[in-house]
């Protein structure tokens, strides 16, 4: 599979009412890996995605520990391995009335998982599901072109993001994909999941209940995070992504995944009026939730713990610190955002795109013998987006220097073009990138003791950091410091001439 965030394979499935004079049991498998193929670059959310996944199952989902494996860093041979295993156990304990759920995350491409160098085809878990001694089966498969699956025999292909399922004495199978056939299956840094995983995880911690009967059931999970996926994906670089839906199912009734509303620790959002709010954990960072809430209030199902509750606004978020008590629930109204604190928020993995300007003083070491530091000025052009793997920052510098040399009396002018690249780390006020920077330089000498005027041109490369600084509205502090080398033509050959630089100034965010 492509880089293009996340990937993935999974299985879920959950039931909603249980087979007459049978007790009905939940059971999860989940599989995340990072590392593709060899010529992959790694992801960087998979396995926490199915860490998700099986947490959400098991806090409201109804699947108890002994029900719930999880598969993560694994190959493939390894992968089937703890298939065969769980498929052992599922023949001698699962029945009729059980509801399985499988999950997977992870690179994927031509039908097939990519598992830290080895291949898994995507058919075997499809087959896993179906033979699955269960009455109803759930696949969910987060990967890069994971809706060719939804071509395969056996399922009924519905169109469309919403789904409605009958389900009480529920039997069949369900396959839900992250994207289509020909669509790149996405991560984001910002959420710290990918697009699809997310929604769907936050859907089903009670995001998703539509009816605030406080079940979600599948047709409301599916529809909330088909339509979250393609409004997150509709402008990324990565191209719309489009979760898929496969179905044949039997019975009457609505198969109910989760019940967020029996949870035991319950965050409402109380507010009447629609918004987009985050619920990120004030430990971590972590983005737990984000929902873009209708009218009326939303109630999330939360481990107990402590949290910040942002909504958003025209210049950032209203953040408001809330504790989810270890039973009960807690209410956050209308009242409590009055209090809260006005905040920039800059996520972990990389800023926002934005076009930074900036303009400042540098001072360089000489380039020839006798010539002292260099004084000048510096104009930089800074592209803060992500770019390609950890690089989140392009840049073009144009600097203008003078200096005269100490021991023999001449002028040297100098001008550089620099264009480079960096991984910016971004904090809540502040940033720091680190980077490298490939340019040209031409220096113009006059006032030789001979008369003469010569002219030079050098190549020449730095490693460079930068640390930026908020001021006020758009307006930042930057102090810099580069690096490396100039290559030098002399009468006695060609050198690299160490240089050194630092840069003080100004920039302006637009």
């Amino acid at each position: 599979m492509n880089r293009w965030r996340p990937a993935g394979l999974a299985a879920l499935l959950l039931l909603s009412t249980a087979a007459a004079g049978e007790k009905e049991r939940r059971w999860a498998f989940v599989i995340g890996e990072n590392r593709g193929l060899a010529a992959e670059e790694p992801l960087r959310f998979a396995e926490d995605d199915a860490r998700r996944v099986l947490e959400v199952f098991e806090e409201v989902g109804g699947v108890g520990a002994s029900q719930a494996v999880s598969v993560l860093g694994a190959d493939a041979a390894k992968v089937r391995t703890a298939i065969f295993q769980f498929g052992a156990r599922l023949a001698n304990e699962a029945g009729p009335a059980d509801r399985l759920v499988v999950y997977a995350s992870a690179h994927g491409s031509d039908g097939t998982l990519h598992l830290n160098g080895t291949e898994l085809p995507l058919r075997e878990l499809v087959d896993f599901v179906q033979k699955a001694p269960v009455g109803v089966g759930v696949l969910v498969i987060d990967s890069c072109r994971s809706g060719a699956l939804t071509r395969l025999k056996g399922l009924k292909p519905e169109e469309g993001p919403a789904v409605r399922v009958e389900a009480a004495e529920l039997e069949g199978r369900v396959l839900i994909t992250a994207s289509g056939a020909d669509e790149y299956a996405q991560e984001s840094d910002s959420l710290g999941s990918s697009y699809f995983t997310h929604h769907l995880v936050t859907g089903l911690r009670g995001a998703a209940d539509s009816s605030r009967d406080g079940r979600v059931t599948l047709e409301e999970a599916y529809a909330w995070a088909f339509a979250r996926t393609l409004e997150s994906t509709f402008a990324s670089s990565g191209g719309l992504q489009r979760p898929a839906f496969k179905v044949d199912l039997r019975g009457r009734g609505e198969l109910v995944l989760t019940e967020p509303g029996g949870a035991q620790g319950k965050l409402t959002l109380g507010v009447q009026a629609p918004g987009r709010w985050l619920v990120v954990h004030a430990g971590s960072g972590a983005v737990l939730a984000e929902v873009e809430k209708g009218d009326g209030p939303a109630t999330l199902a939360l481990a107990p713990g402590s949290y910040r509750v942002r909504l958003r606004t025209e210049s950032g978020w209203l953040e408001r610190p809330v504790a989810v008590p270890e039973s009960g629930g807690v209410v956050l109204q209308g009242s409590d955002l009055e209090q809260a604190s006005l905040v920039r928020v800059a996520f972990k993995g990389g800023p926002e795109p934005r076009l930074v300007v900036s303009a400042g003083g540098a001072l360089v070491t000489g380039l020839v013998a006798g010539l002292g530091p260099q004084g000048g000025a510096e104009v930089r052009l800074r592209r803060d987006a992500r770019v390609a793997g950890p690089v989140s920052q392009a840049s073009l510098a144009l600097a203008v220097r003078d200096g005269r040399g100490q021991t023999v009396p001449f002028r040297q002018t100098e001008l550089e073009l620099r264009t480079g690249v960096a991984h910016r780390f971004a904090q809540e006020r502040s940033s720091v990138a680190l980077g490298f920077e490939l340019g040209v330089l031409v220096a113009w000498q006059s006032d030789l003791p001979d008369g003469a005027r010569r002219t030079g041109l050098a190549p020449v490369g730095m490693a460079m950091a930068e640390l930026r600084l908020k001021l006020v509205g758009p307006f930042e502090a930057y102090l810099g410091a580069t690096g490396g080398g100039a290559v030098v033509k002399k009468l006695a050959g060609t050198f690299v001439v160490p240089r050194a630089a630092a840069s003080l100034g100004l920039a302006l965010a637009l």
